[in-house]
């Protein structure tokens, strides 16, 4: 995930693109190969790697691709899991995962997004992750991506709402989550991802039956901006449903995590997120409490 109050103020496949000017998807394409492409190096969870792209984000990562996510990911992490990760952008937790578990599957709907996506994770030379160049949600259908040039972490699915002139524009792919999954069937996951500017619980009831069946760990971005204002769902109702959904659900700020189930620290949480900038961007969901032991250690938190 990223560093949400900084994206936002900085911010204000198989379908073609389609730019807020008339540009063709080749056009798009071609631009953004030849034009401003740029690079960084930066340390993923220990190892160092190239990582290319055009927009800011390279700034946010340069040197180091945000420690308080590779600990948090490493607290939850075993090496035999299959790992979804469900809004790549562009690559580096996809990374990060690839380096760590036995199977990754990345799902990055942008078509130019993807292109970056695909050479990093190539670059990086990890045989075990598998790039998908859709995204997931509750029904099947073609949408349109909007993002500004400066910030395509910052894409969402502007299916409810149209940004102002100056973004780009794209059309999407999306699969309903559990036939994408019952037509490319994945054993064992132990952890999915979830960071698409909040549409995430369109992902989550996209794959109720695989979460029900299969009961993995679920990371996922809480941004109240990108839920109030694009998906129109207030921050106690979506919290409301994530605890319908998970037994045990924590919110993190950095070496802190807070429980959801219990009403004064998801106060705690609503008020620092909404009127404290954006803080516990990070929330977990899980079924059992052996899935959140080292969890427990490293946010020295009592879990039962």
């Amino acid at each position: 995930m990223k560093d949400i109050f900084k994206l936002f103020k900085a911010s204000e496949q198989k379908e073609e693109v389609v730019s807020s000017t008339t540009k063709t998807s080749r056009d798009m394409m071609e631009s953004t190969s030849e034009s401003a492409t740029m690079s960084v190096t930066t340390n993923i969870g220990g190892r160092r790697y190239r990582i290319e792209s055009d927009d800011n984000y390279l700034q946010d990562i340069k040197g180091v691709f945000e420690p308080h996510m590779v600990e948090l990911f490493d607290a939850l992490l075993c090496p035999s899991f299959t790992v979804l990760d469900i809004g790549a952008n562009i690559g580096c937790t996809s990374i990060l995962f690839g380096s760590r578990v036995e199977k990754v599957i990345s799902f990055e709907p942008s078509p130019t997004t993807f292109s970056f996506l695909r050479k990093n994770v190539a670059a990086a030379e990890l045989s075990n992750v598998s790039l998908m160049n859709i995204g997931l949600g509750k029904e099947n259908g073609s949408f349109e991506l909007t993002f500004a040039a400066d910030n395509r972490s910052g894409g969402f699915v502007s299916n409810k709402v149209q940004a102002s002139a100056g973004h780009s524009v794209e059309k999407i792919k999306i699969a309903q989550g559990d036939a994408f999954l019952s037509e490319h069937p994945v054993e064992t996951i132990g952890l999915i991802k979830i960071d698409v500017e909040g549409f995430e619980k369109d992902v989550i009831e996209g794959l109720r039956t695989t979460i029900s069946r299969q009961k993995p760990i679920v990371v996922l971005e809480l941004n109240h901006w990108c839920l109030n204002v694009f998906q129109r769902i207030s921050v106690p109702d979506f919290l409301d449903f994530l605890r319908s959904v998970f037994p045990f659900l924590y919110a993190v700020e950095k070496d802190e995590a807070r429980n959801l189930h219990d009403p004064n620290d998801a106060y705690h949480v609503m008020y620092h997120h909404v009127v404290g900038g954006f803080k516990y961007p990070n929330l977990v969901g899980a079924f059992h409490v052996d899935q959140l032991e080292k969890f427990a250690a490293k946010y020295r938190i009592n879990i039962g």
